[in-house]
């Protein structure tokens, strides 16, 4: 990562980024963190190794800090309401008032929609639809009161791709990305 701007487009932000332990959304938090935004970077994965993909949030503030930029790692199941408010509690507390939401995380299944169970979907619907709402709702009052504030809300089919069959006739499709 290249050193921090600290008086960059965003100096002074605050920025929540969900999904933010790899791919597209670690990206997000380097960029607004080199251009001096205050980084609170969230996802479930924590540490290196915790999951299949490379990738955690501890990991990409290290790398945030060593350019000399400010970054919190909050573990954040977005399924779970009270993790949720837990977010933005801590960004707020450690940071301020949050300027900038980038509702980046995702979760998909791909498995034949005949077999697709509906707790599974529930959980898409939570983490892909829910959650941003609430997201939203918890950090609009201040960003109005501020008469200031973006919320990005991002959707992908990059991340992981389904089986090249998973359309084939008679399995049916499954839904992707909500």
């Amino acid at each position: 990562m290249a050193t921090v701007n600290k008086n960059g487009l965003l100096a002074g932000k605050v920025a929540v980024i969900t999904g933010a332990s790899r791919g597209i959304g670690a990206a997000i938090a380097y960029r607004y963190a080199q251009e001096g935004a205050k980084v609170v970077v969230s996802a479930r994965t924590e540490n290196e190794g915790d999951h299949m993909l490379e990738g955690s949030i501890n990991g990409v503030v290290q790398r945030i800090k060593d350019a000399g930029g400010e970054a919190l790692a909050v573990r954040c199941d977005l399924a779970v309401q009270a993790d949720r408010v837990r977010l933005i509690e801590e960004a707020t507390k450690a940071f301020g008032p949050v300027d900038i939401l980038v509702n980046n995380a995702a979760v998909t299944f791909f498995i034949p929609i005949v077999d697709f169970p509906e707790r599974r979907f529930k959980l898409m619907q939570e983490v892909q639809v829910y959650a941003p709402l609430h997201l939203s709702q918890m950090v609009l009052p201040s960003m109005m009161e501020r008469r200031s504030g973006w919320i990005l809300n991002i959707s992908s089919h990059a991340a992981l791709h389904p089986k090249s069959d998973a359309g084939r006739e008679g399995a049916g499709g499954t839904v992707y990305g909500m």
